[in-house]
């Protein structure tokens, strides 16, 4: 049976009038005629007798009206659902630190836009710490951070996972030894707490070196212009500075045999989970996001 048959059945059966189904559908009264006749074949039923100049339903039109109002309530429903799904609208702020924002998300952001417009974005650099202090104070909708937190009403969605390497300039590198180095220039650190922090602290314990110096920054981004100004050396994720050593720029350290990995996580509040523009957008995070830095 044709939907649209079965649509045109509707209306007959509604107003018992045929001229005025036919002007309610915008079809002629012919092409209506038509319709109920295949629906009558069809069924091997007939759905209407006429009583002078009026139309009724016989029992097997009742029957299928029946049928037909249910089947239209849930195709009407399936309509209205997925309209709102597949164009979400409003606000999210999202929160990444410097590097995912300028290295992922302008992908990310431009593939979302494509498909929902009307979402309105607004996209914060700021360290993971802070990141998660916004997902728990429910100021930011959506944040990715280095690592992964595991704490009650909190969504953690790992998306990658990356090696700590140790680098300096190769300038640096071929001009003084190891100790030199580590004598001479300040180690470049990330200013963060968390398991972040912990990371870091097990590479310098298995690495087994003493910095004389050390610089804190808040940002991995700002960590690796100041390694490629010759500054001092640092410790930073791998897909930060990948390019760079395969450029021969910058040269890898590599003082202790174990490799030590983090994560990287999509967070946010799990009661906010069904909220439809949150999980189109953690949607194609996940699904974008190893294409994203390519």
């Amino acid at each position: 049976m044709e939907l649209r048959n079965l649509k045109t059945f509707q209306v007959v059966a509604e107003c018992l009038n045929f001229t005025k189904a036919a002007e309610m559908l915008n079809f002629t009264q012919p092409t209506v005629t038509a319709q109920i006749q295949s629906l009558e074949k069809e069924l091997n039923q007939l759905l209407f007798f006429r009583v002078g100049r009026k139309n009724h339903l016989t029992p097997a039109g009742k029957l299928l009206k029946k049928y037909t109002d249910q089947l239209f309530l849930i195709v009407d429903e399936v309509e209205s659902t997925f309209l709102e799904l597949g164009k979400p609208q409003g606000y999210l702020e999202i929160a990444a630190s410097e590097y995912y924002c300028t290295h992922f998300f302008p992908f990310i952001v431009s593939e979302f836009l494509k498909t929902f417009p009307d979402v309105q974005i607004n996209l914060v650099s700021c360290n993971s710490e802070e990141v998660i202090k916004g997902i728990e104070s429910n100021t930011i909708d959506l944040g990715v951070i280095a690592g992964e937190i595991s704490k009650s009403g909190i969504e953690n969605i790992i998306l990658d996972e990356e090696e700590l390497l140790l680098v300096v300039l190769k300038e640096i590198y071929n001009h003084y030894s190891f100790d030199d180095i580590v004598s001479q220039f300040p180690f470049i650190k990330y200013r963060i707490g968390g398991n972040y922090k912990a990371l870091i602290d097990q590479f310098i314990d298995q690495a087994d070196f003493s910095p004389k110096k050390t610089i804190e920054i808040g940002s991995e981004e700002a960590i690796k212009r100041a390694i490629l100004n010759g500054t001092g050396y640092g410790l930073v994720s791998s897909n930060l500075i990948r390019r760079e050593i395969t450029d021969g720029k910058v040269m890898h350290l590599p003082l202790t045999d174990q490799q030590i990995s983090f994560k990287t996580s999509l967070i946010y509040l799990k009661k906010k989970e069904e909220k439809e523009i949150l999980k189109s957008f953690s949607e194609v995070i996940e699904s974008l996001w190893s294409k994203a830095d390519e």
